[in-house]
């Protein structure tokens, strides 16, 4: 199964000749930049368009700019977004899980969770207890796991002034990921974390699209990983 990573298009698009092939993409979440539903339905053709045309499957969680997702509860997140995305092969995973399956190969499941300690940003929870909750959910059957933010110390340091210096990882879903072991985590909202490395059995991928220059500027390639 060959799974392709971005994170934080903040609203952009990706040119097609710069999506690379793949069986699955993952988009990790700031699908937005303003959480307004205008942009998310602009990218909800996008997501349609990459499915019609490039992907079998397009698995997702939701970020910290995403005000609208946030907004939806989630039964009823539920069944709106399958009328909104257009697609059955669309999957928007908010504390929950999809199994994907293709022909020769074994059943994958994929979890994808939204959670960050992030101020008054949306899917923000500030309380660690809380957190930690949330990430106790992700099941120990989990094959790739697709969070917002990073686990504590991989791929999360910060290197500009406006969102600080040094790592700012979670330390709860670090001891989700230890706990869980999955063989690929997928993330984002570290712009500065970009790219992957391997620790263990699992592979990190921090997958943010967008560098920050003042504002959001589309200029790291897609992650291809073959799982």
């Amino acid at each position: 199964m060959r799974i392709v990573c971005i994170s934080d298009t903040h609203s952009q698009v990706i040119p097609d000749d710069q999506m690379p092939d793949g069986d699955v993409l993952i988009h990790a979440g700031d699908i937005t930049n303003n959480g307004k539903i205008f942009w998310l339905q602009k990218q909800a053709e996008w997501f349609r368009h990459l499915v019609d045309t490039k992907y079998e499957h397009l698995v997702f969680c939701a970020g910290n700019h995403d005000f609208i997702l946030d907004a939806f509860r989630k039964e009823n997140a539920e069944t709106a977004l399958p009328n909104l995305f257009g697609s059955t092969r669309i999957h928007y995973l908010r504390d929950s899980s999809c199994v994907l399956r293709f022909p020769g190969e074994r059943s994958v499941r994929f979890y994808g969770t939204p959670w960050v300690n992030c101020g008054s940003w949306a899917f923000s929870e500030e309380d660690r207890l809380n957190r930690r909750a949330y990430f106790n959910l992700i099941p120990s059957d989990t094959d790739v796991l697709i969070s917002h933010g990073p686990p504590y110390g991989i791929l999360d340091r910060c290197e500009n002034e406006a969102h600080g210096f040094g790592p700012a990882g979670d330390i709860e879903l670090l001891n989700a990921v230890e706990r869980v072991r999955p063989l690929l985590h997928v993330f984002g909202h570290i712009h500065d974390g970009y790219g992957q490395a391997a620790y263990g059995s699992t592979r990190f991928v921090n997958a943010a699209s967008t560098q920050i220059k003042g504002e959001y500027v589309l200029g790291n390639a897609p992650i291809v990983v073959d799982l």
